[in-house]
């Protein structure tokens, strides 16, 4: 038996779980998730705290709720963060019915994460955190997460003739353009769609 699947079978001994779908339930996590750990042969360290504390407080996400991923990189809400990585820290717990029902999206399409800045004030405001659907590209005019030039940004994304034009809803922020051969020569990718954001007052 490989060391990774060892460690697996580690976490469902501390879990008092047996399948993958129960030990990713009872650590919040998507079962995408432990295949990722098994194909990088590397579970972060933190699920076995995680563990530990299931084992401990019996704490597993009750039935009807889902966890939805909380990736630990910061998305920028102002001139935009450099991606270094985006591993999983913890999980947020939300209903599943008002997930699918209420916003009408699949729970397996959607993470969490963080943002910093101000640019999108007052929409979002600085540590809000967003919820964001997976998406392949963009059809309609919204507040996307997504990739250029190495830096990971939410904006607002408007279709343009020639192009895709980013407004920040916080008017200190001036617009900005980019061509359909800006998008084609460049570092560029849409990451989600932001559908829900949660914030302090």
């Amino acid at each position: 038996m490989k060391h990774i699947d060892e460690q697996i079978e580690q976490l469902k001994k501390m879990t008092q779980t047996a399948k993958n779908v129960d030990l990713a339930r009872a650590l919040e996590v998507s079962p995408k998730t432990i295949q990722s750990w098994k194909t990088r042969e590397k579970i972060p360290e933190d699920i076995f705290i995680k563990a530990k504390r299931v084992a401990e407080t019996g704490a597993i996400t009750p039935k009807g709720y889902i966890a939805l991923q909380l990736f630990d990189i910061e998305v920028s809400a102002g001139h935009g963060a450099l991606v270094e990585k985006e591993e999983e820290s913890s999980a947020m717990v939300f209903s599943e019915r008002y997930i699918r029902h209420e916003l009408g999206f699949n729970p397996n399409d959607i993470f969490l994460m963080p943002i910093r800045g101000d640019s999108m004030s007052p929409t979002l405001k600085n540590q809000s955190i967003v919820m964001v659907n997976r998406v392949d590209g963009f059809s309609t005019d919204g507040v996307y997460v997504f990739r250029y030039d190495g830096q990971l940004m939410v904006k607002r994304l408007q279709f343009l003739p020639g192009g895709i034009k980013v407004v920040s809803d916080n008017t200190a922020y001036e617009a900005w353009e980019l061509s359909k051969e800006d998008l084609k020569g460049t570092d560029f990718e849409i990451i989600g769609e932001v559908v829900w954001s949660g914030q302090r007052m």
